[in-house]
């Protein structure tokens, strides 16, 4: 479900069909939804019109084996975890031809369709879904759309609210987690810290968010139909991982050496997603060209490609480790553990909003350490290093961004800038290198204009590397002054919050078992009856 589709087995006219259909349809007003569907070899039923939503009934374990579009999808989501039947459902259907008169055509059909789907535990009664599906079966669906139109018009019809995989998973009492739909909103930020909370805790309450983070990604990552799920999936690893470090004094000690394992995984999938960027950078230059110009550099997009294909292979292998699957299903007991409500002592678990401010300034101070050397004639190795520490200090402060609000905002959005002209130049950079390398050993299939075309590019990223190396200077001016504004925010908010625990101290100190409290002369105050 989190890769955006649901699988269906489908049992008919003796043989099985596995399909996969997209959970969101293109359009609003019409079930407009993509479908893949493969015919399993090897799998044969005598049953018919059964459908199945995963599960072990006939043709998984041909499923298993399958080569087609389906099948590879299936394996690269699912991974070493075996799929499992959610509900099942038998389906009549009567068909009708929806015809045109002028000129006489075929433009669609009416099915009539009475769905049973089985409650699973074998006692409840199967719900009963009757349903009127109205289908085009061309590009133009003017003439389908009027005919629904009169159809709940005329017979007192209305539009599905649900289709029926989800009425599915009703009848079977389950409901996808939020994080499963593919139209989810953006993920709600995370609250500010709260005054009491310890920073052992709150370390593990955002690894936690993060978790569900990676959680809703890797499988549209796996599926590889695109870059964005993969990039997600890795800044979520990353910030992760700048978590484990930045708490790594607060956190259990198992916590903290799980750090190389999430390490290896985010590192399998950054080899994945360099190559989207060279793809994009391919395709961008492609498309400045002329247009006869264009096929010269499929050889080149080829290459990249089948590059990308072993890379999506080594990181499957390394997401369906053992050492990997083992890693991510064992945390959320980790974390549930550390964010206990039993906290360890002060003194090994002091108040996040005191402990923060140290640590985000450590941060500052390393990218300080190399921003401050950078001059436009650095050498590339040194404005990669500033570029790290960039990203460090941004991601450890995006964790505690709603706490200081407007300060860390325009830091951020400082950071952002810096950050941004400093990837421009090390993916530039990076291009050109990878493009003149290869040029000296090309593939044979690899033409004289190929190459003098990847010539031109490696050219083109070598010129803007080395212009972006003239703009940081600005860039870094802006993150020095919007760092005052955030320094001065939280040791501010550090100061109040020590204040507040000083004077929750002495009230604590000034209760006696006599019932008085003590006097402002450091004598006992009397409690007198209907006092203060």
């Amino acid at each position: 479900m989190r890769a955006g589709f649901a699988l269906r087995l489908r049992e008919k006219e003796g043989h099985v069909e596995a399909t996969l259909k997209g959970l969101r349809s293109a359009r609003d007003d019409a079930a407009d939804r993509r479908e893949i569907t493969e015919t399993l070899a090897g799998a044969s039923t005598k049953r018919s019109s059964t459908k199945r939503s995963g599960g072990e009934g006939p043709g998984t374990k041909a499923l298993a084996h399958a080569i087609g579009p389906v099948g590879t999808r299936v394996r690269d989501v699912a991974g070493v975890r075996p799929l499992r039947t959610l509900f099942e459902v038998r389906t009549s259907r009567q068909r009708f031809a929806v015809r045109k008169r002028r000129p006489a055509a075929d433009v669609g059909e009416i099915a009539l369709d009475e769905a049973r789907f089985s409650r699973g535990d074998g006692h409840r009664r199967p719900m009963l879904l009757t349903r009127v599906e109205v289908e085009a079966s061309g590009p133009d669906s003017t003439s389908i759309e009027r005919l629904a139109q009169r159809l709940r018009a005329e017979c007192g019809l209305h539009r599905a609210a649900e289709n029926k995989f989800a009425v599915g998973l009703r009848s079977a009492s389950l409901e996808p987690p939020r994080d499963a739909r593919p139209d989810r909103g953006p993920e709600p930020a995370p609250p500010p810290m709260d005054a009491a909370i310890g920073v052992g805790d709150f370390a593990a309450a955002t690894l936690q968010r993060l978790l569900r983070e990676w959680q809703a990604n890797e499988p549209g990552a796996r599926l590889g139909e695109g870059p964005e799920p993969l990039h997600k999936l890795r800044v979520a690893g990353r910030r992760m991982d700048t978590v484990l470090n930045l708490f790594r004094a607060f956190l259990p000690p198992g916590l903290a050496r799980s750090r190389p394992t999430l390490k290896s995984l985010v590192d399998a999938l950054g080899d994945v997603r360099d190559v989207d960027v060279r793809i994009e950078a391919v395709n961008t230059f492609r498309s400045r060209l002329l247009e006869n110009e264009r096929p010269t550099l499929d050889p080149l997009l080829e290459h990249l490609e089948a590059e990308r294909a072993r890379k999506r292979a080594t990181m499957l292998r390394a997401l369906d480790s053992k050492r990997g699957r083992e890693w991510l299903d064992t945390l959320p007991g980790q974390l549930a553990r550390t964010a206990s409500p039993k906290s360890p002592a002060p003194s090994r678990n002091p108040t996040a909003l005191t402990a923060v401010p140290d640590l985000i300034r450590k941060r500052y101070k390393k990218l300080r350490k190399f921003a401050r050397r950078l001059t436009p004639e650095s050498s590339i190795a040194e404005f990669h290093k500033v570029r790290v520490r960039t990203k460090k200090l941004r991601y450890a402060l995006e964790v505690v961004a709603p706490t200081y609000a407007k300060p860390a905002e325009e830091m951020l959005e400082t950071l952002h800038k810096l950050q941004s002209k400093l990837g421009t130049q090390h993916d530039s950079d990076v291009a050109a290198r990878y493009l003149t390398q290869l040029a000296a050993r090309p593939p044979a299939n690899f033409s004289g204009a190929t190459l003098f075309l990847m010539g031109r590019m490696a050219e083109l990223h070598a010129r803007e590397a080395a212009r972006m190396g003239g703009k940081v200077g600005k860039s870094w001016r802006g993150v020095r002054g919007s760092w005052k504004k955030l320094h001065a925010r939280t040791e501010e908010l550090r100061d109040e919050t020590s204040a507040a625990r000083n004077m929750d101290g002495r009230a604590h100190k000034g209760i006696r078992g006599t019932g008085r409290l003590a006097g402002t002369d450091g004598r006992p105050a009397s409690l007198e009856p209907g006092g203060p």
